[in-house]
């Protein structure tokens, strides 16, 4: 059984968080070298006048503030050593949750949130939280030196902690609008990147601008609340630690002319309280960074427990190409209800299954679901005999092949993307593109096989990705290939010769269904499913085109075919 994200994290850092806390305790205990350094100084040396004295104290103050810098960089460096160690956890399941979420992808702002996390602990911006826990032993200090100094120490840190709480209860609704506004603006910028050609030839990039900066003003406006309110908290901060700087300063000079304490623990007493107070002040002005890692945290528990990184499984053979469906619904991500409502359908080895209907029927939300892509809303589907949805996609996937009408490529060359970021086998790769019909087209681009693509790399048109995305499917001879609007980006030479090379992919034994409107892939189908009013009904491609010519088509032909 699968344990808690949250119990992983504390298995993982458990090791961490024990030498933090060892270093921690060490550095803060040598923090009190200074002032009983001048406490020594003032009571001791200047009273007697002894150099060797001095000399002595002064060798074992340096020895002992170079184990105190040994601790800060120990734990410094086991706080970045932690911030690594939740990067080797949190990344695989972030990609993993990617795979298996078929609702709104959030793997750029998981990827995003580890990266603020790991930069926190790496910088040091949460080494104040390990230092909070140690104000007591200096407040206790103060009240041995003298009760009034210890009493003026913890006014002034229920003050500033005061501060604190107050700063977060005023800024944590601007600061989660801000964070809600700027993402969405980004979320909208990232959006119009893949619409340039189309902005521009319409004059479209005025208004997505100002709708772009209407959002991100928002949430600069937000961002410029929680900015004013830290601000303005932080200075309140400081200027309290001022105060009670003086008061201890006065106090002790006051309590050093009536001999209650010596000259020499008035510095000292000064030192201690600034080491009280430090990690409250810290914690203050960093407010704002705290409170986005800490969302950034949240948000990844949330989203990513339950995930399971790399799951172990046993590779299987080659499946028999025999594909059954069994009441099987489909739905869309976050809809209430089925967009195809429970039907049943088998098909086996060797036979093109044209998948047809109107716009918005469900014939990509079938697709997407008989990929593995989305869980259906009920029923199963089995290639092979195994249940497509409970196979871990890695081993699934070397025996699927999917097109999604808007082919789009990843960043890599042609070659790998072909091969499917896996290792390269060029006779497997360049006999994927010759099945496609994607070979003459690759060897036309600037390296050929070699060609990047993607961001940086070369442009392609969108017949030239539907090829090579045809490529990747086919790669890996597929029990189960599936297209989406197949031969939409092609032009009429081009068309063709795809459809030839799906009628030779099923000839060969797999199993292929395209979702297409085109005639001449319905003729080289032997089945037509048809998707209407959230119903699919079955027919021989020869009926359901005979039908769909004569007198009264549509209806006809969906009710002779039956429920499938």
């Amino acid at each position: 059984m699968q344990e808690p994200l949250a119990l992983q994290v504390r298995q993982r850092l458990r090791p961490y968080i024990t030498a933090l806390a060892g270093f921690s305790l060490a550095s803060n205990i040598l923090l009190l070298v200074s002032p009983l350094y001048m406490l020594q100084v003032y009571d001791r040396v200047l009273s007697s006048g002894s150099i060797d004295t001095l000399i002595w104290l002064s060798v074992l103050a340096v020895f002992l503030l170079g184990i105190y810098g040994a601790a800060e960089a120990g734990r410094r460096r086991v706080s970045a050593l932690a911030g690594q160690e939740l990067d080797s956890l949190l990344i695989p399941l972030a990609f993993s949750r990617f795979e298996s979420d078929s609702g709104q992808p959030n793997l750029a702002r998981d990827l995003g949130s580890v990266q603020r996390i790991q930069t926190a602990l790496q910088s040091g911006s949460l080494m104040p939280f390990a230092d909070l826990p140690f104000a007591p032993l200096f407040l206790v200090v103060l009240f041995l030196i003298h009760p009034v100094l210890g009493a003026i120490g913890l006014v002034g840190a229920i003050v500033v902690f005061a501060v604190a709480v107050t700063a977060e209860l005023t800024t944590r609704q601007a600061g989660q609008f801000s964070q809600g506004a700027l993402r969405n603006a980004g979320d909208f910028a990232t959006g119009l990147e893949r619409q340039r050609s189309a902005m521009a030839a319409m004059g479209l990039v005025p208004a997505a601008y100002r709708r772009w900066r209407a959002t991100q003003e928002a949430g600069q406006g937000f961002s410029l609340d929680a900015a004013k309110q830290d601000g303005k908290f932080s200075a309140i901060s400081r200027s309290t630690r001022q105060v009670l700087q003086i008061g201890v300063l006065g106090g002790g000079a006051a309590l050093a002319l009536s001999q209650q304490i010596s000259p020499g623990a008035i510095v000292a007493s000064s030192i201690i309280l600034a080491r009280t107070l430090g990690p409250i002040d810290q914690i203050v002005g960093g407010w704002r960074n705290t409170i986005q890692t800490w969302s950034a945290w949240k948000g990844l528990m949330e989203r990513l427990d339950g995930a399971e990184a790399e799951p172990q499984y046993t590779p299987l053979p080659r499946p028999e190409p025999d594909l059954k469906l069994d009441r099987l619904s489909v739905t869309v991500p976050g809809a209430e209800g089925p967009q195809i409502r429970p039907f049943s359908w088998s098909a086996s080895g060797g036979q093109l299954i044209a998948v047809t209907g109107g716009n918005g029927a469900g014939k990509t939300t079938l697709l997407q679901t008989l990929a593995g892509a989305w869980q259906p809303g009920s029923g199963t589907i089995s290639l092979g005999g195994r249940n497509l949805h409970d196979w871990p996609g890695p081993d699934r996937g070397r025996h699927v092949g999917y097109v999604p009408q808007d082919v789009e490529l990843l960043p890599a060359t042609v070659g790998d993307n072909i091969a499917r970021l896996g290792e390269a086998d060029t006779d497997a790769i360049i006999a994927a593109a010759r099945a496609a019909g994607a070979h003459e087209t690759i060897l036309a681009l600037p390296e050929g096989y070699d060609t990047r693509v993607g961001p940086g790399g070369t442009h392609l048109s969108a017949g030239q990705r539907q090829v090579i995305g045809l490529a990747r499917a086919l790669y890996g001879d597929p029990v189960l290939l599936l297209l989406d609007e197949p031969t939409a980006n092609l032009d009429a030479a081009a068309a063709p010769g795809l459809i030839n090379a799906l009628r030779q992919t099923a000839d060969r034994g797999a199993i292929i269904l395209a979702a297409t409107h085109d005639r001449r892939v319905i003729e080289r189908a032997k089945t037509v499913l048809l998707v209407r009013n959230g119903d699919v009904m079955a027919a021989p491609a020869a009926q359901f085109l005979k039908l769909a010519t004569g007198p009264g088509a549509g209806g006809q032909a969906a009710g002779r075919g039956g429920a499938a």
